[in-house]
């Protein structure tokens, strides 16, 4: 009994184990991709966004932060279709957003600093730098069918998720719930 209870817990360390570094070398991976497309000046700036374009969807959790951001009755007040125009246009916000606050001219780094677990989301805590000034930024991250999603960024104790949930919560009760006037407004960036 003492000798399966030892293997057993051998197991959950390894397993632990193999799980860190996994979602260590994507974080290390991602990371350093999204500095190469931030720093890459020589690119022409369209062929640029189809870069953060992409890593924003291969990256991002989008449905569920796009869906997370409305409240429950908006989501059953609309039809498929207009749903989906505002997840296809909640993607482009996303990367429009990232896109115009990456700044080309900066040659920085991300630095992994630890990464914690709770309830199944990791914690990924980094710095950002670049040679002059550095900003603490946390990733929530999850496994999402077998890859690694983004759900959050927490860039300097401001949640991304919190503050466009406000932003987006204040146009809606604006707007009696219109989730068109929504899109129209994400539209506008």
């Amino acid at each position: 009994m003492f000798r399966i209870s030892i293997l057993v817990l051998l197991f959950f360390i390894n397993s632990s184990l193999a799980e860190d570094i996994e979602i260590t070398n994507w974080f290390n991976e991602e990371s350093k991709e999204f500095l190469e497309i931030m720093n890459n000046a020589n690119v022409e700036k369209h062929q640029n966004y189809e870069k953060y374009k992409n890593f924003v969807e291969t990256n991002f959790a989008l449905k569920s932060i796009a869906f997370g951001l409305l409240n429950e009755k908006v989501i059953k007040k609309n039809d498929k279709e207009t749903l989906l125009r505002y997840e296809d246009t909640f993607k482009a916000y996303l990367t429009k957003t990232i896109y115009n606050l990456a700044n080309t001219s900066t040659s920085g780094e991300i630095i992994l600093k630890d990464i914690d677990v709770k309830d199944g989301v990791y914690i990924i805590n980094s710095d950002i730098s670049d040679k002059t000034s550095s900003v603490s930024l946390y990733w929530k991250v999850a496994k999402i069918k077998d890859s690694y999603k983004i759900l959050d960024i927490i860039v300097e104790n401001t949640s991304y998720f919190v503050t466009k949930k406000s932003e987006f919560t204040k146009i809606l009760r604006k707007n009696r719930g219109s989730l068109d006037i929504l899109i129209k407004e994400l539209e506008k960036i």
